[in-house]
């Protein structure tokens, strides 16, 4: 089995270290192989908005930047973990940037959801499990919930969690969620 977390190198407070340790340590005791990647804002382009990714080079963007590399790596991973600084109640910049690439890994298509809302369907049949946390000292409870609704709408098939410092209570989340590879949305 194999793991893929993508942290943002940005924000290298020691609660994300420490989270970062404790999330490798709860895969590794699941027998994940695990890859990291600390992501900076230098090497990552924005999205430009072009479709390339779908119309030009299906399935792979056409800015030729790290992104190609996490994005196959995420693909090829049963689970995708997202480690993320909360800022104004959302992921940080950077981590939005590596979210927005993503775009490659869906189709151009819309499709409606269960609650009235449209979304791209999947490209792949299989995607890895997504988890996303969040971490940041100082934050209120509008904080918390904002990230946890914007992030749930981003996508569909994972989990979101935040950490506060509290170790058990994180373990226990994760070992909540079902770490394999899904089926569908994504």
């Amino acid at each position: 089995m194999q793991a893929y977390i993508l942290l943002d190198g940005e924000y290298a407070t020691p609660r994300l270290e420490k989270l970062d340790e404790l999330v490798k340590r709860v895969l590794g005791q699941k027998g994940f192989m695990i890859t990291e990647k600390r992501l900076t804002p230098q090497e990552l382009d924005f999205c430009r908005g072009c479709f390339g990714c779908w119309v030009k080079t299906p399935g792979e963007c056409v800015i030729k930047d790290s992104m190609a590399d996490i994005n196959r790596a995420m693909m090829n991973s049963d689970v995708a973990v997202y480690l993320t600084p909360v800022v104004f109640g959302q992921f940080s910049a950077n981590m939005k940037n590596a979210l927005d690439r993503w775009i490659p890994n869906i189709l151009p298509f819309f499709i409606a959801r269960a609650d009235g809302s449209t979304m791209h369907p999947a490209r792949y049949e299989k995607n890895p499990q997504f988890v996303m946390i969040g971490y940041g000292d100082g934050l209120t409870d509008e904080d918390r919930e904002l990230f946890v609704n914007i992030t749930t709408k981003h996508r569909s098939n994972g989990a979101v969690l935040f950490y506060d410092g509290d170790d058990q209570a994180t373990e226990k989340a994760l070992d909540a969620v079902s770490l394999r590879r899904t089926e569908g949305e994504v």
